[in-house]
């Protein structure tokens, strides 16, 4: 029997093949066969599960994430996703899955150690990542780059372990950017000398105020030596006046004398 199935319903098939192992110890033996573009990625990945399914059960504390995340418009946003990487462990068959829950997208894959993005939404081209070497530390956080207005929804981190595997759901709430406004009160001079700014208006009053007292400090200087140069002069007309002057007499020789 040939059942045909979507990239969304690996995870229950694997879990319906974990039930009929554990409770009747009877394998699923029927054909899976997939139909679509996503048919390698999808194959691969229930590969994977069903190889680690002999040891692995759901832990529903075994993923945590954020209820809600704030993300700014147009910056980069981290969504936050953890496991216990202790209890699950890490290794090449562990994988990493995102995806928008409510749109059924694909918005990120990761697992045989690298990148798997052949399905990935063509809105997330190169808009993700994983941090990789924090993974086997138990970091499954997702960073979206450049965040749109149209990335605001549910979006859902699915951990796959060795051991373990879990899920959780967290909100992206798109937060506009702030507008970027000019700083208030600048005023530019104009040539014309409107809208000088206080400080200059008082440098040049004070210059103004600088220049007055020189000239009225030279006028002083001026008139003081026109003073002092007149009383000079008053001083030697008076010694030349004919009152003071020699007798004519004590000047001239007598001829008897000569």
């Amino acid at each position: 029997m040939c059942l045909c199935v979507s990239e969304l319903s690996v995870l229950l098939l694997f879990r319906l093949y974990l039930k009929r192992r554990t409770k009747s110890g009877i394998q699923l033996r029927r054909r899976v066969c997939f139909t679509g573009p996503a048919a390698a990625a999808v194959t691969g990945v229930l590969a994977i599960l069903i190889l680690a399914a002999g040891s692995v059960s759901s832990d529903s504390e075994f993923v945590t994430v954020l209820r809600s995340v704030n993300c700014t418009e147009e910056q980069d946003c981290i969504l936050s996703c953890s496991f216990n990487y202790t209890a699950g462990g890490w290794d090449e068959k562990s994988a990493v899955i995102w995806r928008r829950a409510e749109m059924h997208l694909t918005i990120h894959r990761y697992y045989n150690n690298r990148d798997q993005l052949a399905d990935q939404s063509p809105q997330y081209v190169s808009r993700t990542s994983l941090f990789d070497s924090e993974l086997q530390r138990g970091n499954a956080s997702l960073l979206l780059r450049r965040v749109r207005e149209e990335d605001a929804g549910e979006y859902k981190c699915s951990v796959y372990t060795p051991r373990l595997y879990g899920s959780g759901l967290t909100e992206v709430v798109v937060v506009p950017a702030q507008p970027t406004t000019a700083p208030a009160h600048v005023t530019v001079p104009s040539s014309d000398g409107r809208g000088l700014g206080a400080p200059l208006l008082l440098q040049l009053l004070l210059l103004l105020l600088l220049l007055l007292l020189c000239v009225i400090a030279g006028r002083f200087v001026r008139l003081w030596l026109y003073k002092k140069h007149a009383g000079h002069r008053w001083k030697s007309n008076k010694a030349s006046s004919p009152a003071e002057a020699v007798p004519l007499s004590d000047v001239i020789v007598k001829p008897s004398e000569v």
